[in-house]
């Protein structure tokens, strides 16, 4: 998969500069895609993937948003939003039930495939991974703790082996019960947060390794310049997570920090011509490039060039 991420599903004029340098997939909010965006990919002969935003509600509107099921700290406080972040606790039977039906309607729209987004526990990674933070724990509330407390009675809530497992039980079947909704049929990916494995499914239960027979493709979010890493944690991210998926990956590659694409939220350093090259070479022969509204003809250039690379290095193969 060659792909890009589009913010804005209207900006059909990017279109053609990727499909000349290679790009053969799409991935906007699958709730945002308009029949104008699904013709145009169609005539272009590009795959339109939607993401739907799992276990969180940032996008909706205040008075849309479930105030019932922020997540709540070891202190028995509840989160307050972070940035642009809110998080919802995966939890609660009737939004997970909603959240499969919204997934199979969705999957009725004009698109070829849906990716899983915030299909997690409660982590805005974007600030809470950088070096040095310290990421909030959650979720000790009601809901969460009882039914912990049902699976594995006298355990400890917060930490252990099983908590820790219990949290990656949930997701999973969160992930089983959408595959199940909306396959066959339907090609289903989801967005992977870049810690390390054993960090990933403590922090967020994405235990990826059990998502292998429910899924098509994982999607890694290496956005090394929002975690203010080099270029180079792309592709050790993706090897880790391709042991751990078991088949090939598509890394993210971030294209810009700059506040006029990142609506004035922390993107990390501005990212250099050089940076970005070296990401696209390190991303390999699948990536996205995030987000798309950040390209300009230099940067389309050194995608047109390492896609020709790639391309003959596998019809060598």
């Amino acid at each position: 998969m060659r792909a890009m991420y589009l913010l804005d599903p209207g900006r059909r004029d990017l279109l053609r500069p990727a499909v000349d340098a290679g790009v053969d997939t799409v991935i906007t909010k699958a709730a945002a895609v308009t029949g104008e965006l699904a013709g145009a990919c169609a005539r272009l002969g590009i795959r339109l993937l939607g993401s739907v935003a799992c276990f969180s509600d940032h996008a909706e509107p205040a008075e849309r948003r479930r105030e019932d099921l922020r997540p709540v700290d070891q202190h028995g406080r509840v989160w307050e939003p972070m940035e642009w972040y809110h998080g919802i606790v995966p939890t609660d039977s009737d939004y997970v039930d909603d959240l499969v039906e919204r997934c199979a309607a969705l999957a009725g729209r004009p698109l070829d495939g849906l990716v899983l987004d915030f299909i997690r526990w409660p982590l805005h990674w974007e600030l809470e991974l950088r070096d040095g933070a310290v990421p909030r724990q959650s979720s000790f509330d009601a809901r969460t703790l009882a039914l912990f407390a049902a699976r594995h009675p006298g355990a400890v809530a917060g930490r252990g082996p099983q908590w820790t497992g219990f949290r990656c039980e949930i997701i999973t079947d969160v992930v089983r019960r959408i595959s199940q909704r909306v396959r066959p049929g339907t090609w289903l990916g989801a967005f992977v947060v870049p810690a390390e494995g054993p960090r990933r499914r403590e922090l967020t239960g994405q235990d990826i390794g059990r998502w292998r027979p429910w899924l098509d493709a994982v999607l890694p979010m290496t956005y090394h310049a929002i975690l203010r890493q080099p270029p180079e944690l792309i592709a050790a991210r993706s090897r880790e997570v391709t042991a751990a998926f078991g088949r090939p990956v598509t890394p993210m590659v971030q294209v810009t920090a700059s506040h006029a694409v990142s609506r004035g939220y922390d993107w990390g350093p501005p990212i250099t011509d050089t940076d970005f090259a070296t990401a696209v070479q390190l991303a390999g022969e699948s990536w996205c490039l995030f987000p798309g509204e950040g390209m300009d003809a230099g940067r389309w250039h050194v995608v047109s060039q390492n896609t020709d690379r790639t391309g003959k290095r596998e019809a060598q193969g």
